[in-house]
């Protein structure tokens, strides 16, 4: 149970989305790390030209839908069009909710690294 990562999560919207949608169609949902119950990953949306965005939680993954929480780390919920971006990127409730991977084995790398 916990916050999930993968490196270098990208996919674009399968569909638009409109700003209350809380299943999000991605291109390909098996970009973002697998989850378990009770686990949860952080999706941010963007445009094209990033000039809007929005953090997602992302509970649960189910092909090629994310079950998401809208509008986290003070962002607005928002409408994305088809082919907008859906990226697994650093955020700052990443920061400072996950462990270090020290804790778990004295080393900086994580053993999926």
């Amino acid at each position: 149970m916990g916050v999930k990562f993968k490196n270098n999560a990208e996919t674009t919207l399968s569909g638009a989305v409109n700003n209350s949608v809380t299943t999000i169609p991605v291109t390909s949902g098996a970009v973002f790390p697998t989850l378990a119950s009770g686990d949860h990953t952080y999706i941010t949306l963007s445009n094209l030209d990033n000039t809007a965005l929005e953090i997602l939680k992302c509970t649960a993954i189910s092909g090629n839908n994310l079950t998401v929480l809208r509008a986290q780390e003070g962002t607005t919920a928002q409408a994305f069009a088809s082919g907008d971006k859906a990226e697994g990127r650093l955020t700052v409730c990443l920061l400072y909710t996950s462990p270090s991977p020290r804790d778990q084995r004295g080393s900086r790398m994580p053993a999926s690294a």
